[in-house]
């Protein structure tokens, strides 16, 4: 049985030999590997490699060396083989998903979906790194609006998720349209490893606000924003931190727009489904034992701050 599971920092391809109750490691590498897949002759595995925005398809037979094949450098998921080669989808910023097959003999990509058409273009990111408030390196994907004076903030959910070199039309449009998009994958993201992921426990709209408010500096030094017209927006616990760098620091936020965030911890954990409160719990604290935490990471608490327009959409 092949299975996708933590192995220590990362997400390893395990095979679990039903009869000896055995486990063993296929490829023990920096990056994520997930979404096994046996060939129909049971002879060779595949799986998706990710590292940071970017992922692969990886295969093995047997005891060989590992293999790797691309399309191009956006997200491969749900591998299939099919005699000679795989069947995959695939999307980039300039390209929704679709199905695509490379054969693994001689190289050879073909498209076998179709969803857009070849004369639209989209603005692609660039995978950057900047400086946040104790000198960590933040990834982030960087849209550059050409000739921009003003740039937005956007600031994924999850928290336990990130932004790859996607599909994302939405960012890829503000792009094109003047706005220069900076796409944080704080602390608390996956995707780098988990010692990333698990660095926001317990400090969660601390670190993590941190290092999307650290992305203003990033953004004026480089010339990419006037230091009064950037703003910030986010959706779920995007939204969220979209309200705690308002209410943390007002004074480098032009304008906000949070999409169904939340502003209260101990309210929202009160009305939460036992799923969530078992998460809340896990990555804050006991809500008793931890009251003051909880009440300074709210934002209700402190929206007397705000000095800056904010639009709430919930």
């Amino acid at each position: 049985l092949a299975f996708s599971s933590e192995n220590e920092e990362w997400h390893d391809i395990g095979l679990f030999d039903i009869e000896t109750q055995e486990i063993t490691w296929v490829n023990e590498s920096a990056g994520d590997d997930t979404q096994p897949a046996w060939s129909r002759s049971g002879n060779m595995i595949g799986w998706v490699h990710s590292e940071g925005a970017r992922t692969s398809f990886q295969f093995k037979d047997g005891s060989g060396v590992v293999k790797e094949k691309k399309i191009g450098d956006g997200v491969h998921s749900f591998p299939q083989f099919i005699d000679d080669s795989v069947v995959i989808l695939y999307e980039d910023p300039s390209r929704p998903c679709d199905l695509w097959k490379i054969n693994l003999e001689d190289d050879s990509i073909q498209q076998l979906t179709k969803s857009l058409d070849d004369e639209l273009e989209f603005i692609p990111p660039e995978e950057v790194f900047y400086t946040s408030k104790d000198g960590t390196q933040v990834p982030a994907l960087l849209y550059r609006g050409k000739d921009s004076t003003r740039a937005v903030i956007d600031i994924h959910g999850g928290p336990n998720w990130h932004l790859q070199f996607s599909w994302n039309p939405v960012l890829s449009y503000m792009a094109s349209r003047g706005w220069t998009v900076l796409a944080p994958n704080y602390r608390g993201s996956t995707g780098y490893g988990k010692k990333w992921q698990n660095s926001s426990r317990y400090d969660m709209g601390g670190v993590d606000t941190d290092d999307c408010a650290a992305g203003v500096n990033y953004l004026i030094e480089n010339g990419y924003a006037d230091k009064d017209k950037i703003g910030v927006t986010g959706r779920s616990h995007g939204g969220y931190l979209t309200m705690t760098c308002m209410t943390m620091y007002p004074e480098l936020f032009a304008v906000g727009s949070a999409v169904v965030p939340f502003l209260n911890w101990l309210k929202s954990h009160k009305n939460s489904r036992e799923d969530l409160q078992h998460w809340n719990i896990e990555n804050m604290g006991d809500p008793d034992d931890n009251r003051e935490l909880w009440i300074a990471r709210s934002p209700y608490f402190f929206l007397d701050k705000v000095n800056a327009p904010v639009q709430m959409i919930c």
